[in-house]
């Protein structure tokens, strides 16, 4: 019986280690939600392309508070990216936003508004949280 006790022990305390040894990662990124999340940042984008063409914002106006202008209409857009961090470059009236971790390190999702479809899933590569679009390029006419 002291055998079996002692075997039931070693193997409790020995499991135990090798599940104390696994790290989770919390890098990794859920490719269900990016794929609804950028089907809520075409939305936005396209939200902030409007503001930014149409609206004449103020020069010098800040990401969030841009955001904040162009969802004046519809706060709920900016919902899905509450554990995000968003970034808005503007360019000749156009506008791209880019979802970022939320620390701001890594680059998720790249939309210029201009455009009808999702531009760049970023999360799939291992990106910065930095612009890769140029707005004059991807808004030509």
């Amino acid at each position: 019986m002291k055998k079996i006790l002692i075997i039931i022990m070693a193997v409790m305390l020995a499991a135990a280690v090798a599940g104390c040894g696994k790290k989770k990662d919390n890098t990794k990124v859920d490719e269900k939600t990016m794929y609804t999340l950028s089907s809520s940042l075409t939305k936005l984008s396209a939200a902030v392309e409007s503001t930014v063409r149409y609206k004449k914002p103020p020069a010098g106006i800040n990401d969030q508070d841009l955001l904040n202008l162009a969802v004046k209409h519809d706060p709920k857009l900016l919902e899905p990216f509450k554990e995000y961090k968003l970034r808005v470059l503007q360019k000749n009236k156009h506008a791209v936003v880019l979802v970022c971790s939320k620390d701001g390190k890594k680059g998720l999702l790249e939309d210029a508004g201009c455009s009808a479809a999702m531009d760049k899933h970023l999360w799939q590569s291992s990106s910065s949280c930095k612009f890769t679009l140029d707005p004059d390029e991807v808004c030509k006419k």
